[in-house]
């Protein structure tokens, strides 16, 4: 059957799209190799600098890629390969997935999913509290609300529109987070050790305490394997959470709107926000569960997993410019800080002398 001219167009745009990417990918992949090649260099001929600072493929990716683009620069035409950061680390969460059971899920358990859910409607109550000695706007304040108390980004993309946030306010909010979201993941996994924290605890204490989605399992598995995967399970736990902690920003920002307007439909907005990647990843753990992949496979899908977080934090390292964080100015990061260092602070305690892990 003859494609009509709307498909045709639409598969040579896409097919564009895909040429421009290549050459930024290439270095993407690059980087990623370097990063594991330097990886086992270093544990292999440095092993006490490898012991203390846990220079793994992880750190080692996004270091590397910052190195870059602060140094030497990126060529605006690799610049479009650059943009699949995100993919690439959701769908290394997708296949996170073949690695889960619901048995493994359960063990987050109702406690769990309580501290978590106490800790980020508590972060957005906080931020709300803290902003009145600050200037900015109710959509900035928002923006940081929603963006520090759950996934960073992710939620920052969500709320904005919806709080009518400018794209400077968007913009101002994502480079606050990452400056946070950097320090923590170099600074973490040695506060980790400095206090006695298990894998599973660590894990834990980043999946909520860390913002980012991708900085969470980057300071994971920096820390060791079943730290990763912990932190992926406390990560889905409060990415579950989006959509409705999203919503309590929303309400929040626009209870003026509201009052003239009439009320959110709250169900359509909740099914509007779920992250579809988490039922991908859902999917995958239903799959295991039922014994529908087998121990080859299983390890293949770690292997792509593996490959696909390193490509993520390589093309993170690559877009990250330290002028961008200088912009971002001095209250939001200032506000950013401190309910960030709260919120790290109040989960380390829970990990550390609540929950049994």
């Amino acid at each position: 059957m003859a494609q009509t001219h709307s498909e045709q167009v639409q598969s040579q745009s896409l097919s564009a799209q895909i040429a421009r990417a290549i050459p930024g990918l290439i270095l993407v992949l690059l980087v990623a190799i370097a990063a594991m090649w330097a990886e086992g260099y270093v544990k292999e001929n440095f092993k006490k600098v490898y012991e203390v600072a846990h220079l793994n493929y992880v750190l080692l990716a996004i270091i590397f890629g910052m190195i870059i683009r602060n140094s030497i620069g990126v060529p605006a035409q690799l610049e479009p390969g650059l943009q699949y950061s995100t993919i690439l680390t959701k769908t290394g969460i997708v296949i996170m997935g073949t690695k889960y059971t619901l048995a493994s899920l359960l063990k987050v358990g109702t406690t769990s999913m309580i501290f978590i859910a106490v800790t980020l409607f508590g972060t957005v109550a906080l931020t709300f509290w803290l902003r009145k000695y600050y200037r900015m706007t109710d959509a900035l304040a928002g923006c940081l609300a929603s963006g520090f108390s759950i996934c960073g980004v992710s939620a920052t993309v969500a709320t904005g529109p919806a709080v009518k946030a400018k794209g400077q306010e968007m913009a101002y909010t994502i480079a606050t987070i990452l400056i946070f979201g950097l320090l923590a993941l170099f600074t973490f996994p040695a506060l980790g050790h400095l206090f006695g924290l298990n894998e599973n605890q660590f894990g834990a204490w980043v999946g909520v305490g860390i913002v980012n989605s991708a900085q969470v399992l980057a300071a994971g598995m920096a820390y060791g394997q079943d730290a990763g995967l912990m932190a992926g399970i406390y990560n889905m736990g409060r990415v579950v959470l989006l959509p409705f902690v999203v919503l309590y920003v929303v309400m929040l920002v626009l209870r003026n709107d509201i009052k003239s307007t009439g009320e959110i439909n709250k169900t359509r907005f909740i099914a509007d926000k779920f992250p579809v990647f988490i039922i991908a990843f859902l999917l995958a753990v239903l799959f295991n569960t039922a014994g529908l992949f087998s121990k080859e496979e299983i390890k293949l899908a770690n292997t792509f997993m593996t490959w696909a977080f390193t490509l993520g934090f390589a093309s993170i390292g690559l877009t990250t410019k330290f002028s961008d964080m200088k912009a971002a100015g001095k209250d939001g990061i200032v506000l950013g800080f401190i309910v960030g260092f709260v919120k790290a602070a109040f989960a380390l305690l829970v990990v550390k002398f609540v929950l049994p892990l």
